[in-house]
């Protein structure tokens, strides 16, 4: 806020609490006509929300709103953005926020908004190459490798961003087939859609 401010801008804000109702905090959001919104991920601390900030980006997205996400980058939340980074253009960490590139922010939301998304958000059809699957908590995890981004490091994969049934039919060494944004310049601005098909690791040795 401080930061805007020096620079002769003046945050509209909105107040809370909202509990479990995003519908209202999206409706007083787009009743404050910003042409953009910086939201932060955590929102309980002041207990403003029950929920994360990534399903407002979201709920944002759907009203065309232009909106970025404000973070920590901790890990025990990194897995949970990855799961919604598809929607969100663009995640920075709160203390690598500039307000000097607010334009440039605005615009790289804009951009996707309007199907026009800067080449770090363009997703192609890639292959995602299994190297382990482990079970952390109940929950299935991915240990995977995008060759066509960077061959030699290795990420996690949420099953979330898996289409369903796909999970128990792969073993490591297979690789799935999903739309990624391999122009990322690193592994938290990667996201994943369309993970829907199989590619059978003896498939790949006979091409």
């Amino acid at each position: 806020m401080d930061q805007l401010r020096d620079f002769g801008i003046e945050p509209r804000t909105v107040g809370g609490p909202y509990g479990k109702n995003i519908d209202r905090l999206v409706a007083d959001i787009l009743a404050t006509n910003s042409p953009f919104v910086i939201c932060d991920y955590r929102l309980q601390p002041k207990n403003l929300a029950s929920f994360n900030g990534s399903r407002v980006i979201q709920a944002l997205r759907a009203t065309n709103k232009p909106a970025m996400l404000m973070t920590m980058f901790q890990s025990n939340n990194r897995l949970e953005l990855r799961e919604a980074r598809a929607d969100i253009p663009l995640v920075v960490g709160r203390g690598e926020f500039d307000v000097e590139m607010l334009a440039a922010y605005a615009e790289i939301c804009t951009r996707e908004l309007s199907g026009d998304p800067v080449d770090e958000r363009r997703a192609h059809r890639t292959l995602i190459e299994i190297k382990d699957i482990r079970n952390s908590g109940g929950d299935s995890e991915l240990d995977v490798v995008i060759p066509n981004w960077r061959p030699d490091q290795s990420i996690i994969l949420p099953t979330q961003c898996v289409a369903n049934g796909l999970i128990a039919r792969v073993e490591p060494g297979d690789f799935l087939l999903g739309d990624v944004n391999v122009g990322a310049n690193n592994e938290d601005d990667l996201f994943f859609r369309n993970v829907d098909e199989i590619v059978k690791a003896a498939e790949i040795a006979d091409l």
